[in-house]
């Protein structure tokens, strides 16, 4: 997937909470990025037309079930309107199964055809080069919880309270090959700081780890090796509690000099099971994450 004139902060317009809720803290509803696998639609001689499956991070921390619907939206043009009903009647619903995070968008579907019959083709045959480089074809996304359910997910705190979010992500579409191939993340470790600054040895993130309250550590992204040496990695941090120093890190400089990948996260006050989430991009549509939980006590 390519951002494609999209919020620069990922490939979603949605994963943002509304009014002043710091980035990183996930307290509801969220979809915190969307991954497509394989991450990029390549029209190969003689192979067929290409499908991949849409997986979406969503996460709502009470443990409310989430159901998503995706949809290819009729569009090609400009940063699209938060008010373009895609999923809805500017969309073609994708097919996925009940109760699924996942959709598939496949270029042979007749219903995707018929709208590029009937609109000069999704991706013109007449693109003039355009589709070595790549066209992005945008795709709809509505995600609902129910609203301050408890741990099993109910019941709503009222009939029929929804939490709703909206959002939209790319796939490039392109000739050529390979394809680009979605980043990995190993591992998930934390250090933690003695006095001097001197950090401890680095441990794997696990739900039987116990931090201390008011514990400032180091959280450490573990990338799998890359397909190509020259991506860039971007990572972005989400904790359902405590404080991090920062949403976001990456591997490169803007100069092309290595970069320290950790951020700083402060452990919350009050002992509780904290879910942690980090997600990988490599700037060219590929996306990945790792989700791990830590014991405050």
């Amino acid at each position: 997937m390519r951002a494609f004139m999209l919020a620069a902060a990922g490939l979603l317009l949605a994963g943002c909470p509304d009014g002043l809720e710091r980035q990183s803290h996930v307290s509801k509803l969220r979809v915190l990025a969307v991954r497509a696998e394989p991450s990029e639609l390549l029209l190969q001689p003689n192979a067929g037309l290409p499908r991949t499956v849409f997986t979406a991070l969503a996460v709502e921390p009470s443990g409310a079930p989430i159901t998503i619907r995706y949809a290819l939206c009729e569009t090609l043009s400009g940063v699209p309107s938060a008010q373009l009903a895609c999923p809805g009647d500017a969309g073609i619903d994708l097919d996925s199964d009940a109760g699924s995070l996942s959709a598939t968008l496949d270029l042979a579907d007749p219903r995707v055809l018929a709208f590029a019959l009937a609109n000069g083709g999704i991706v013109p045959a007449d693109a003039g080069g355009l589709l070595a480089k790549g066209i992005p074809l945008l795709v709809g996304f509505t995600a609902n919880a129910p609203a301050f359910g408890n741990a099993d997910g109910g019941p709503p705190a009222q009939q029929g309270s929804l939490q709703v979010l909206n959002g939209f992500t790319t796939v490039t579409v392109r000739t050529g090959a390979p394809a680009d191939t979605n980043p990995t993340l190993l591992g998930l470790q934390i250090a933690e700081e003695l006095d001097g600054g001197v950090l401890l040895p680095a441990i794997e993130a696990r739900p039987e780890l116990q931090l201390r309250p008011g514990t400032t550590v180091h959280l450490i992204p573990v990338p799998g090796p890359k397909d190509d040496p020259s991506k860039r990695y971007g990572f972005s941090f989400f904790t359902t509690d405590g404080s991090t120093s920062s949403l976001r890190s990456t591997d490169t400089t803007s100069t092309g000099q290595p970069a320290d990948i950790w951020i700083e996260w402060t452990t919350p006050l009050l002992p509780q099971t904290v879910r942690i989430w980090v997600v990988v991009r490599d700037g060219r549509g590929g996306t990945g994450w790792i989700e791990r939980s830590v014991a405050v006590r």
